[in-house]
């Protein structure tokens, strides 16, 4: 067994202040207890707050998985270089900055009555908003409009990004923790920007935020998350292997560090990845797979995303009826939000089950107040989507004049997307066999095919 065990004010030096000369004896005995796994330890990093499994993480010394705890403790100088490294990572990790004065809430207020673009200058010239607070407190702020205001997330984001430019090493306490502030702050802009459908600035800024992650501590909650949002930008881009790998990296982070609410985040990532790659039965087993590890009450959006998507594979495998009853199950979730976007993905999804129900009249009325809210919001990607949905209901019943109508509101919304001239030709097709039924909804199916995998490209200005 391990003996000689670091004391409470070993761990406090070690934590805070590791970088002062005489430490490094006392801190290599710490790192070697953490990587040994010693529960006494670990019962005094539980009493100062902090997650062991976290530490070992970020520590990912070569070898340290071999560690016994029964090996002699003068094992450890064998590894002087590798934990002088775990040293100075853990260093930079908790190093603490230049306190700060003005709360996060104050310096918004400051900016808020301002212009976009007068928000921006004043950020980028005035070092009272240099404040690392101040750019989580954007992010937070940004990440909340995500289902009620893209553009305004956006906003927010780049924001947020201007405020990590401009805050320095010493604002941070290291320049590895800098790294950190600008890597949450570059993902998230990235994700942002996905979600507005504006991808090759997405990949652009996403790879910057890589680049800041290899200067950073390595906090692995922080390489997990980048690996997420990357994964998130894959799946929009069509890219579902690299999508499923950059989850799998993320899933396995958070596995090994004990996070599980985390983990069923990636796992439902990986589940939608795999029904924009035509597989439903693969992503049916992996969301049954993660449903039970969602903590509701932390992340309500998530389970019902989960389901959400969990009825879409049903109707994807034609099977309405088992599609109809979890959405009836899951229907007092919808009721629990008011975020537009959130309602009128469930609408979507309603009109699509009526529809492959035979309830083409009901799916009509739905789908239409559905494309209404979409179009409102210049969501072309769902605009399109749902007008084809609509024109199979139209073919069904025989209404041409409506099925012309549709198509021909439809074409500057291809445009938009900038589809290939083959699908707008099969577009304008549809217009000429509105009478047959057979042929309009092959023509429908092949245009499906083509529209699907564009997901969200980004829109003509």
């Amino acid at each position: 067994m391990l003996s000689n065990h670091p004391e409470d004010q070993d761990f406090e030096r070690f934590l805070h202040r590791t970088s002062r000369p005489g430490n490094a004896a006392r801190n290599a005995r710490v790192v070697h207890h953490l990587l040994a796994g010693c529960s006494v330890c670990r019962e005094h990093l539980i009493t100062l707050g902090w997650n062991d499994k976290r530490l070992e993480r970020l520590l990912q010394i070569p070898g340290a998985e071999s560690f016994e705890a029964t090996q002699p403790v003068a094992r450890i100088y064998d590894y002087d270089k590798a934990f002088a490294q775990a040293e100075r990572s853990l260093n930079a990790f908790l190093a603490t900055g230049i306190p700060e004065h003005i709360s996060p809430e104050d310096l918004l207020a400051d900016i808020l009555p301002l212009s976009a673009d007068e928000q921006k200058r004043r950020l980028s010239q005035e070092e009272r908003f240099a404040s690392s607070q101040f750019a989580q407190h954007l992010i937070d702020l940004s990440h909340r409009k995500r289902y009620t205001d893209p553009e305004e997330m956006l906003h927010l984001a780049d924001l947020a990004r201007l405020v990590a430019e401009i805050c320095s090493a010493e604002t941070l306490g290291s320049e590895p923790r800098l790294a950190d502030l600008r890597l949450k702050a570059w993902g998230h802009f990235g994700n942002s920007l996905r979600v507005c459908g504006r991808l090759p600035e997405a990949d652009e800024a996403l790879a910057t935020a890589e680049q800041y992650r290899k200067q950073g501590t390595g906090d692995p909650l922080l390489r997990a998350r980048l690996f997420e949002q990357i994964a998130s930008l894959r799946i929009f881009q069509g890219r579902f292997d690299q999508a499923s790998h950059f989850n799998d990296e993320a899933g396995q982070i958070y596995r090994e560090i004990g996070e599980t609410h985390l983990l069923s985040s990636a796992m439902v990532q990986r589940a939608i990845a795999s029904i924009y790659a035509g597989e439903p039965e693969s992503s049916v087993r992996a969301l049954n797979r993660a449903i039970p590890l969602i903590d509701q009450e932390e992340d309500p959006h998530l389970l019902l995303a989960a389901c959400h998507n969990l009825v879409r594979c049903y109707i994807d495998l034609d099977r309405p009826e088992q599609a109809l009853s979890l959405y009836s199950e899951a229907h007092t979730l919808y009721s629990e939000f008011d975020d537009p976007i959130i309602l009128l993905r469930a609408a979507w999804q309603e009109g699509q089950l009526l529809r492959d129900l035979g309830h083409l009249r009901a799916a009509e009325t739905i789908l239409l107040r559905a494309r209404k809210g979409f179009l409102e919001r210049s969501l072309a990607y769902e605009v399109a989507l749902i007008s084809l949905d609509l024109a199979a209901i139209y073919v069904k019943l025989g209404m041409v004049e409506e099925l012309k109508q549709t198509v021909t509101t439809t074409v500057p919304i291809f445009r938009a997307l900038r589809v290939g001239r083959e699908a707008l030709g099969s577009l304008l097709q549809l217009q000429q066999v509105a009478n047959q039924e057979q042929q309009a909804l092959e023509l429908i199916r092949i245009l499906n095919a083509h529209i699907q995998p564009l997901a969200k490209r980004p829109v003509a200005k």
